[in-house]
């Protein structure tokens, strides 16, 4: 299946690794992934809070490129992306605002209105399905206790987003299932890491992100896998910190799911940046056989 394709900011810097494993595991399902030429930030920084109707418009010109791309669809693995280009999309249903977002932009968003915009974790999901996933993997991740965690992001607002339970998603976790690993039940699946305070206040991302580490830690899980580059920085970079802050060692890689995937599907763990993370997970790679 060809589809557009949505890189967003962070997986063109530095979330490298997500952008990599990501293709390379769509690559394997049979998902054609074209990037949409000349794409521009979506608006998930500070655009949204500070100037709405901009922050729709730069993700509505994202979606009149996909337009001219004569692709109907557009996926992005960020979960800031896929609620900001999926915010635009549905604000677009709107007359009158598809109005003011053509003023702006100077185009015509008269194509643009009809492309659908789906998280890729969606599209593996709902048109790649579980059993093709199971049928792909070479190396089950048996024995790998994975807390999975959506974050505030990818699944809220219920209203925008339309995909997976708000409170209890469970995407990551049947995916991950999939390839052989044992998601752990535990209590901040959902929660915020503190992601949009990482510049602002950091005493309030250490004490968020330090509640997630621990509510993972206490479940027994070997690592956290994310979708959201915002939550795997925060979680990585900020956990030395929180280590010293609590007293507590935690050494939880915060791995992204297509990482384990690209595993699972018989990649390397170079091949999918595991050596691009701060808390490496090499000696849990070994024990599984996977380093």
């Amino acid at each position: 299946m060809d589809i557009a394709y949505y890189p967003g900011c962070s997986l063109h810097s530095m979330a490298k690794e997500y952008d990599i494993s990501t293709k390379l595991v769509c690559q394997r399902l049979g998902i054609n992934l074209h990037e949409v030429p000349d794409w521009n930030c979506c608006g998930a920084t500070a655009a949204h809070s500070l100037d709405h109707k901009l922050s729709v418009s730069l993700s509505g010109r994202n979606l009149s490129l996909v337009d001219d791309m004569k692709l109907k669809q557009v996926t992005t693995p960020c979960a800031g992306c896929f609620n900001r280009l999926k915010t635009a999309s549905i604000e677009m249903k709107s007359d009158s605002k598809a109005a003011e977002m053509e003023k702006r932009l100077g185009v015509s968003l008269a194509g643009a209105r009809k492309v659908e915009v789906a998280h890729i974790l969606q599209v593996m999901i709902e048109e790649i399905g579980l059993q093709i996933i199971k049928e792909k993997v070479v190396k089950p991740l048996k024995g790998m206790k994975v807390a999975s965690y959506s974050g505030c992001l990818l699944t809220r607002p219920r209203s925008i987003v339309q995909f997976d339970d708000s409170e209890q998603p469970m995407v990551l976790d049947n995916i991950l299932d999939a390839l052989g690993a044992e998601p752990v039940k535990w209590s901040h699946k959902a929660e915020c890491c503190g992601g949009g305070f990482a510049a602002s206040d950091t005493d309030i991302v250490v004490d968020l992100g330090g509640q997630v580490l621990e509510a993972a830690r206490q479940a027994g899980a070997d690592v956290i896998v994310t979708a959201c580059p915002m939550c795997q920085a925060n979680l990585d970079t900020r956990q030395e910190i929180i280590e010293k802050e609590r007293g507590i060692k935690y050494n939880l890689p915060i791995v992204y799911y297509t990482q384990l995937m690209g595993l699972a599907f018989g990649y390397s763990a170079r091949q999918m940046g595991f050596n691009r993370l701060l808390t490496r997970p090499s000696a849990l790679l070994a024990t599984w056989g996977l380093a």
